[in-house]
């Protein structure tokens, strides 16, 4: 019998790696990091780059949303898996500011290579920069602006984040959010589930609008297509006839029997029918199926007919028109009836759909966005853009904070993070100081973005924040290198800057603390050969 060697290695199963030390663990898992952010950080900013991707599926995908890029490249390294951990984090979290953390990850593990290289510790860096977030978070109400009225202000606020996600329709995509979101918004109270995106080929974007009220892509099961001032009923079950726990036998012994039988089970149908029409009801919505005989005596007397599969849809159908949902079909009962002005069905492009409208005073809590472009790619493009803005109104309903956008906040913390460096004796200094000049990032890839000097414009930046003009940021319409951010409705949301800000902290400070990598064989037999002859 013969032992095994000696060592980590020797001890683990054939085909596992074992990789230890600043060689080869921390330097690949930052230079893993430092690529996945190069990729993702020139799509930062209003005139960031799109990235194209053709993903397993041979799908092509154009887009510079940071989230969907990382998640179609499929990132396989553990360390780069991390950071884009953080960004879904981020997303599930605010929806915006996912590029941000990417970036800002990868600079601050950069900037912690050098520091690296120059014979500081992992520990001296890790309480470095965690000293610097603490100071962050104790001074960023000093650069936070005034508090904005949400509804007055959420054109502008909503803009800020669009641009950076598609510039060219900033006000158009601005205005169609502004409006769906002030539709639903009661008292303040609003909930970024209740608006919808319905996504139609064809025509252009300004081609698109507002419904105040829910798009479905359906049509009716019947033959009425349109109905005034509806009633409506919500069921979760078929539209059918009960049947019993036991099983029954009936004895026919002519043909006038099974005739009488038919006709029994038709005028039970008809008065199921009739007594939904006698509380007022002309549109029944099931979730399940329509009986044949119920769908005719619909028809017959004049109730529209639509059928959601979606339990989710049926949901938020139900919330849009204010109405319970029946699990019972039973005759003559119905609990509270929801009502709409309208519901027609209305041909776009070359697809067909049901619109409930409500134009009525009562404030309804759906409010639906039909997109309209040439191609998928802009379709999907235009509504991931627009969840984004979504959620910006969202956070400016519960969280009334914001900060100076175009750079302007990343440099001012900056300049502060620096001052504290300067007065700092122990060698956090140095990670205190590296964190300060990754926060550069930002404006630097605005500036670069935008086609300017970006060492000219961080300069031309800093003296001015020196001078106490804390607003200053990037001017990406390239009229001048710098602009006052507040004055021409430029901001960024201080919840989501700052949850991105700790996100990107979190991820480079637990990738800086691993020593080790030890992965075992990947599971799986061989792939299959490719392009074989059948």
């Amino acid at each position: 019998m013969s032992l095994p060697m000696v060592g980590l290695q020797g001890m683990l199963k054939g085909g596992t790696k074992n990789l230890s030390g600043l060689e080869e663990a921390v330097y690949m898992n930052i230079k893993a990091c430092k690529e996945l952010s190069a990729v993702s950080r020139t799509s930062l900013g209003p005139h960031g780059l799109m990235k194209m991707i053709v993903n397993r599926l041979e799908k092509l995908i154009i887009t510079k949303n940071a989230i969907q890029v990382t998640s179609e490249l499929e990132v396989k390294h553990p360390a780069a898996k991390m950071v884009v951990m953080a960004a879904a984090n981020q997303a599930l979290e605010y929806g915006d500011g996912t590029n941000l953390v990417i970036t800002l990850a990868g600079e601050l593990l950069q900037q912690a290579e050098s520091l690296l290289q120059q014979g500081i510790v992992v520990q001296d860096i890790v309480n470095g920069y965690e000293k610097a977030f603490e100071f962050i978070q104790k001074n960023i109400d000093s650069i936070q602006t005034p508090k904005l009225d949400p509804k007055t202000s959420l054109h502008l606020l909503i803009r800020s984040a669009i641009s950076a996600k598609n510039y060219n329709n900033q006000e158009l995509i601005s205005n169609l959010i502004t409006k769906a979101v002030l539709e639903i918004v009661v008292d303040g109270d609003f909930n970024a589930d209740f608006v919808r995106v319905a996504k139609i080929q064809g025509g252009c974007l300004e081609d698109s609008f507002v419904v105040r009220g829910l798009v479905l892509p359906l049509v009716p099961r019947g033959s009425v297509q349109k109905m005034e001032n509806c009633k409506i009923a919500v069921f979760s079950c078929p539209i059918e006839l009960r049947e019993t726990e036991t099983k029954g036998t009936i004895l026919l012994e002519n043909a006038e029997e099974l005739q009488k039988l038919s006709k029994n089970e038709e005028l039970i149908y008809e008065e199921l029918i009739l007594s939904f029409k006698a509380l007022g009801i002309n549109v029944i919505v099931s979730q399940m199926n329509i009986h044949e005989l119920a769908l005719h005596y619909c028809n017959k007397h004049g109730l529209m007919v639509i059928k959601i599969a979606s339990k989710y849809e049926t949901k938020r159908f139900a919330v849009s028109v204010g109405a319970e949902i029946n699990s019972i079909c039973r005759k003559g009962d119905c609990l509270q009836q929801g009502f709409c002005t309208s519901i027609f069905v209305e041909e776009i492009g070359d697809r067909k759909v049901i619109v409930c409208r409500d134009d009525s005073d009562k404030q309804r809590q759906i409010a639906s966005i039909v997109l309209r472009a040439a191609t998928d790619n802009v379709l999907n493009d235009v509504a991931l853009a627009i969840g984004n803005g979504i959620n910006v109104a969202k956070v400016a309903f519960t969280q009334n904070e914001f900060l100076a956008g175009g750079g302007a906040a990343e440099l001012e913390l900056s300049l502060q993070l620096k001052k504290l460096a300067s007065v700092e004796t122990g060698l956090e200094q140095y990670s205190i100081r590296a964190f300060a000049e990754a926060l550069e990032v930002i404006p630097r890839t605005l500036a670069e973005t935008a086609g300017l000097n970006a060492d000219q414009v961080v300069a031309e930046l800093t003296s001015r924040h020196l001078k106490g003009l804390t607003n200053v940021g990037v001017d990406v319409e390239a009229a001048g290198n710098t602009i006052d951010s507040v004055e021409i409705g430029i901001y960024d949301s201080k919840p989501v800057k700052m949850w991105a800000i700790r996100s990107a902290v979190d991820a480079a400070v637990s990738i800086l603390r691993v020593d080790q990598v030890v992965m075992r064989k990947q599971a799986g037999g061989p792939n299959a050969p490719q392009n074989q002859p059948p």
